[in-house]
């Protein structure tokens, strides 16, 4: 188990993600005591029966049924949107019954429940939260892609235009009376256009 936790603050680590979704057993991490995930998890379950009840109007003879399954594929399916938890979800601490759920508590288990109920992490082991940390980061790491993607095709297209416009023989700049001196050093800059000419262009444009 312990060369399991390793694996996973390693990744923690290496991906940037918070310290939040580590366990008590995690190495170098933390600087105070937190709770283990099962107490976490007991911390999860009210306040996961507390919005159902305050929110969704459920009684709670039906709560107390409830065990961490139920409160699960609640959080999941109910509260969830993908991977995001709306803001009218997230935990709110001055609510007086779970203020005083969490009397007694350090600040720092009151910021890691917080953190793992708000981003998506509450009910999950240390293996799901760091998975779904990293579904994140590749998430994020795409939509970067895609950008660039996006910038780059503009500046070809802007690269296209421009060495169109520089053509001596058919471009618009043909029509000009020009010394063949001068012929040769628009060819040169025409061929030499390179792209990251225009990417600084269209960023000042994005701004």
């Amino acid at each position: 188990m312990s060369n399991e936790i390793e694996k996973y603050d390693d990744m923690v680590r290496k991906y940037g993600l918070s310290h939040n979704i580590a366990t008590n057993k995690s190495k170098g991490i933390w600087a105070n005591q937190i709770p283990s995930d099962h107490l976490f998890q007991t911390y999860e379950q009210f306040v996961c029966k507390r919005l159902a009840n305050q929110t969704f109007g459920i009684k709670w003879p039906e709560l107390e049924d409830w065990g961490p399954k139920e409160c699960r594929k609640f959080y999941n399916e109910r509260l969830m949107e993908g991977t995001v938890l709306p803001t009218k979800y997230h935990l709110n601490q001055s609510d007086n019954a779970i203020a005083t759920t969490l009397a007694g508590t350090t600040p720092e288990t009151r910021e890691v429940l917080a953190y793992r109920w708000n981003n998506g992490y509450a009910f999950k082991n240390y293996r799901n939260r760091v998975l779904h940390g990293i579904e994140s980061v590749q998430t994020s790491i795409g939509n970067e892609a895609g950008a660039v993607i996006k910038r780059l095709m503009e500046a070809e297209k802007d690269m296209d235009l421009v060495r169109g416009e520089l053509d001596t023989e058919n471009g618009a700049i043909s029509e000009a009376k020009l010394s063949s001196r001068a012929k040769h050093l628009i060819e040169y800059m025409r061929a030499n256009l390179s792209i990251t000419d225009f990417l600084d262009d269209i960023e000042t444009n994005e701004d």
